[in-house]
């Protein structure tokens, strides 16, 4: 294991956060007008829940995400203000916080997806356009969005920026693109910033990449980035150096474009969403690189994003081209399980999806 890791197992907190414990929501967030956001209460036993009430959106939703202690709601999307941010609670949505005062810049094109540090004291982000430059901006749960700090150097000048990641310790954060390099790497530290670029990795991946395509491990500090191309996905350790040797391929192919990757949380199995049915939603081991591809599950369409649950216990993908347009299931050692029924009241068409309980 790396020695960045500012976190532990399921089950443990480091470094004064709270300790883990078991997803209570999940939220799917969309293109359906009048349920641009869904969020369900969950339980492992028996599933989704009742449906929250939501906030008023005016815009398409492009990610979703809560923090580590349930605090915070957190939403993007390609108009400004670019995000919205509420207080959570078991009751649901709460007051919703004022906008950055500094926004993103250049704001065409909205972000490209965001990340909270594990202490929720920032939030980063990038542009999504060329060219495209690292963004944040400091974080208290008593008063929301603070001072934006300096953008980091341009990530590249020849293609879009797609998707952003944190590793385990809030200590480096990866972005991919659509062109160019591919995949870039920062240090990030809450005290200063962003840092010097690293240095490309020397196998540079295959281009087009999607949102939510590039994820960091947060127990062995590997980072896997997903693609439109064969091999349709890449993944590196990453050191206080930088970039390592490209681990090989999984010789299980993937067979088609990737849309998400995740890593679990205690860091032994990746989730990929692609187009490849009817398994489209595949998972393999993770130890030194990819290892056995697990059986199932079936799913027809095309999985365009995945979350495991806090814990690890339980696995959901979003499908964006035929309903149920939601599928979750349980997981163990051994597999996938059977999934869960589908929520009593349907969420709109998903672009993404989020289990509580953890920072994203």
């Amino acid at each position: 294991m790396s020695g960045f890791l500012g976190i532990l197992f399921p089950g443990g907190g480091a470094g004064g956060l709270p300790p883990i414990t078991p997803s209570t929501y999940i939220a799917f967030g969309g293109t359906t007008a009048a349920k641009r956001i869904s969020v369900y209460g969950w339980d492992s036993t028996s599933g989704f829940g009742s449906l929250f009430t939501t906030p008023s959106i005016p815009n398409n939703i492009n990610q979703v995400s809560f923090v580590r202690d349930n605090s915070v709601f957190s939403a993007s999307f390609v108009a400004a203000p670019y995000f919205s941010v509420w207080q959570w609670s078991g009751v649901g949505f709460g007051t919703q916080y004022s906008n950055p005062a500094s926004a993103l810049s250049p704001g065409s094109g909205g972000p490209a997806g965001f990340t909270w540090t594990q202490a929720v004291d920032a939030i980063l982000t990038s542009n999504s356009t060329a060219v495209s430059y690292p963004q944040a901006w400091a974080w208290s749960q008593a008063s929301g969005f603070g001072s934006k700090y300096s953008n980091g150097a341009a990530i590249n000048s020849t293609g879009a920026t797609t998707g952003i990641t944190l590793n385990g310790d809030s200590t480096q954060v990866a972005f991919s693109q659509n062109a160019g390099t591919t995949i870039s790497l920062y240090p990030w530290s809450t005290a200063t910033g962003f840092g010097t670029k690293y240095a490309s990795p020397v196998t540079i991946p295959p281009f087009g990449n999607n949102p939510g395509s590039v994820s960091f491990n947060q127990i062995t500090n590997d980072v896997a980035i997903g693609s439109t191309s064969s091999p349709f996905i890449a993944a590196y350790p990453v050191t206080s150096a930088g970039f390592g040797v490209k681990y090989s391929n999984p010789s299980t192919a993937i067979g088609g474009t990737v849309y998400a990757v995740r890593f679990s949380p205690n860091g032994g199995q990746i989730a990929v969403g692609n187009n490849s049915t009817p398994a489209a939603l595949k998972i393999y081991q993770w130890g030194a690189g990819f290892g056995s591809l697990y059986s199932g599950p079936s799913i027809p369409t095309t999985v365009n994003s995945a979350d495991w649950s806090s814990t690890g216990s339980e696995i959901a993908g979003a499908t964006s081209s035929s309903s149920p347009y939601v599928r979750a299931y349980p997981w163990t050692t051994g597999g996938v399980g059977s999934q869960y029924s589908n929520p009593a009241t349907a969420p709109g068409v998903p672009n993404c999806v989020s289990f509580s309980n953890q920072t994203r």
